[in-house]
């Protein structure tokens, strides 16, 4: 039974980022020495992982499949065993490394790009409507893959998406609203409907209007506004407003408590 064509794809990627991955391991290697080496023949040391990850995989009796194709249960049919079928597995590398180090050009696309595009391309649409030979190595090859087993159903739970969905939008409307709740407008639109002790707390001339502890240095309002407040706290309303009467404080001055 051929292989279906999403497992086909998902092989495909997880090569090229078993490859990618494998890159920057050995590239960390070198990175404080040689690194000079690494940046000028980096192209070649590509070609030696990739040959190397494949004489140990797709070309070993014991696997014939690619790091892909083992962690999705695929194969090729045949395996790649005549010489023809390795000789088009090792040109089609080769070529790979010929091409991206001498023949792509990344500032615009040449006529041979542009043709070599086309056939990936092509070959894709074929690929969707027939479902084998999803690069142009396996199409010359005549190699398709097949599961080495009978695909089952999978069963899809949306559990742990549910949580992260839910998570997400929690920690979204957390974010919204705790800076609205810790802001001084907020807590001034608070206190503007409380009533009772609170407000009558806050009234008394002992009390800073702003922090609720006993004043420091009281100062008051230079306005309409005769509440009273710390130093410090009367000057971080300046230009705002009074968080009992709401009315805004332009300037403020000393007072003085007179003692009976």
């Amino acid at each position: 039974m051929f292989a279906l064509r999403s497992p086909q794809i998902d092989a495909n990627h997880l090569d090229e980022d078993f490859n990618s991955y494998n890159w920057e391991i050995f590239s960390s290697l070198f990175r404080n020495s040689y690194s000079h080496l690494i940046h000028t023949f980096k192209h070649e040391f590509q070609l030696f992982l990739r040959l190397l990850t494949s004489y140990n995989t797709l070309l070993s009796s014991r696997y014939s499949a690619t790091i892909g194709q083992q962690l999705l249960q695929l194969k090729y049919s045949p395996s790649i065993q005549t010489r023809s079928q390795k000789f088009f597995f090792l040109s089609s590398t080769v070529f790979s490394y010929l091409y991206e180090k001498f023949l792509v050009d990344y500032r615009r696309l040449l006529p041979f790009q542009f043709i070599y595009k086309l056939l990936l391309f092509i070959n894709f649409l074929l690929f969707l409507h027939r479902g084998t030979y999803i690069n142009l190595f396996e199409r010359l090859s005549r190699l398709k893959t097949i599961h080495n087993h009978p695909p089952s159903l999978r069963i899809l739970d949306y559990s742990y998406m549910k949580r992260e969905l839910i998570w997400h939008t929690l920690n979204e409307t957390l974010g919204t609203i705790i800076p609205f709740i810790t802001s001084l407008k907020a807590r001034t639109l608070m206190r503007k409907y409380f009533s009772g002790t609170l407000m009558k707390r806050l009234e008394q001339t002992n009390v800073c209007s702003v922090c609720e502890q006993s004043i420091v240095m009281p100062h008051e309002s230079i306005g309409e506004c005769k509440h009273y407040f710390c130093y410090i706290c009367a000057y971080s309303l300046i230009q705002h407003s009074c968080p009992i009467c709401f009315k805004t404080i332009n300037n403020i001055k000393p007072k003085e408590f007179s003692s009976k």
